[in-house]
């Protein structure tokens, strides 16, 4: 077994988000994660749960209260089939407006049609200040 050990900040996160069906509505928790919540102007880490799905999906992040189809995603995480992927950013990534995001099997940056993922995909956020 190969280990990763890796300084942690001070203060990694202070909200937690966790939408347990992404999909490509960007209802629920995929619109707008952070709203209410005072103690989150930057994420810091996203865990993508991919592995009830045989076929890659995307998750693509908006700084935008709600997620427009037609625009280009402001990042776009990758999960390979039957994986489960994390990305972290230790300093964080700012944003003021509000995040949202959808899960896709839709490779597209901005299409106005999206295509659910085959099964349940489980999106987990850290936000923090």
């Amino acid at each position: 077994m190969a280990i990763k050990v890796t300084d942690v900040p001070a203060r990694l996160a202070e909200t937690l988000v966790i939408d347990t069906d992404s999909d490509t509505t960007g209802v629920g928790s995929g619109n707008d994660v952070f709203t209410g919540v005072t103690k989150a102007d930057k994420f810091y880490c996203w865990k993508i749960d991919n592995s009830k799905v045989n076929a890659v999906t995307y998750v693509k992040v908006q700084a935008e209260t709600s997620y427009t189809l037609a625009n280009d995603p402001d990042w776009r995480f990758y999960a390979p089939a039957n994986s489960l992927v994390t990305y972290v950013f230790p300093d964080g990534q700012a944003f003021s407006t509000g995040i949202s995001f959808i899960a896709t099997s839709t490779a597209d940056s901005a299409n106005a049609s999206q295509t659910d993922p085959a099964k349940s995909v489980i999106v987990t956020v850290l936000g923090g200040t």
